[in-house]
């Protein structure tokens, strides 16, 4: 948050962020009420992801790239800009907030992947707010591609297959994160790209991920809402959770293939899955050491995991 006050200071957008979030304060009183106290970070927040999709001549003092098109980056009709602009600030504080945590700032890397990285919604305050790292954002859809390299051209893009590897060198990076990957890779292909990531991670290097988990899964018997997003509405319910309380993997693929064809995705391979603590402790702990297991981190949706390689 201190960050992003700095930025509205350097802005000096005070009148853009008034007159936009319909506030009766001055300038001067409305600096000295979001620099002094900490109850206003809400209004920092709204400045620079409601504020400015309303407003482009606050959105050109606050953000230095461009804001992308959803209805023309990506492949999911369902994600609107504020899912870019908010969701990825709210990931991107997540995310370097939990590297700190575990002695790995960003700023003290030399580079930093992005596993994943969809339409850069992360990689758009990583670049911004915590400069440094050369960045690399890594994806299977071409058009995301094509939509980083003109809007972020600080960052070096890969163009990845659904399955390893991706063509960099062995111990590449000092942080790996990947938002919202492990939450739809069937069970073979998580372990092959689980492997990868280990192989493009230094010794001692940290890799923050995302999973779904229990806590998920239990909002789907009650939520309907959340039955619908995660594809379970006419599937066997007490079977999928049998499945999960013994096994600790469920995957089931569930969106529509032709979908996911125009952006290069298997559709066999990529669906929704769910991992349990356990297992990953079984599974994963050969490569990595767990450093925190943090369940419905994310909205009480997702579960953040934080590796380290042994």
């Amino acid at each position: 948050m201190n960050r992003l006050r700095e930025r509205l200071v350097a802005a000096n957008a005070w009148r853009e962020i008034n007159e936009t979030l319909g506030l009766n304060l001055s300038p001067e009183s409305l600096a000295k009420e979001v620099l002094t106290k900490p109850e206003n970070d809400w209004i920092v927040w709204q400045a620079f992801v409601d504020g400015s999709i309303k407003s482009k001549e606050l959105r050109d003092k606050l953000h230095r790239h461009p804001f992308p098109d959803t209805s023309r980056v990506g492949i999911y009709s369902d994600v609107s800009l504020e899912h870019h602009v908010g969701g990825g600030l709210a990931n991107a504080m997540e995310i370097t907030s939990k590297a700190e945590k575990h002695g790995h700032p960003f700023e003290s890397a030399a580079k930093i992947l992005d596993f994943g990285c969809g339409t850069s919604r992360i990689l758009r305050y990583m670049i911004e707010f915590c400069p440094g790292p050369r960045y690399f954002g890594s994806e299977v859809v071409p058009e995301n591609i094509k939509w980083g390299k003109s809007a972020f051209p600080e960052v070096t893009y890969l163009l990845q297959g659904n399955s390893p590897p991706v063509e960099m060198q062995d111990s590449s990076f000092e942080i790996i994160y990947a938002y919202s990957i492990f939450t739809h890779l069937e069970e073979n292909l998580h372990r092959l790209w689980l492997s990868e990531l280990r192989r493009l991670l230094q010794p001692e290097g940290l890799l923050i991920l995302t999973v779904h988990g229990e806590r998920i899964l239990r909002r789907c018997e009650g939520e309907e809402n959340v039955r619908k997003a995660m594809c379970i509405e006419d599937r066997d319910y007490k079977k999928i959770l049998r499945q999960y309380n013994e096994d600790g993997y469920v995957f089931y693929d569930c969106y529509e293939r032709k979908h996911l064809a125009r952006g290069g995705i298997d559709a066999e391979r990529y669906g929704i899955t769910y991992i349990s603590p356990e297992y990953i402790r079984r599974s994963w702990s050969s490569k990595f050491e767990i450093l925190e297991h943090e369940e419905g981190a994310v909205s009480n949706w997702q579960d953040y995991v934080i590796l380290k390689r042994r």
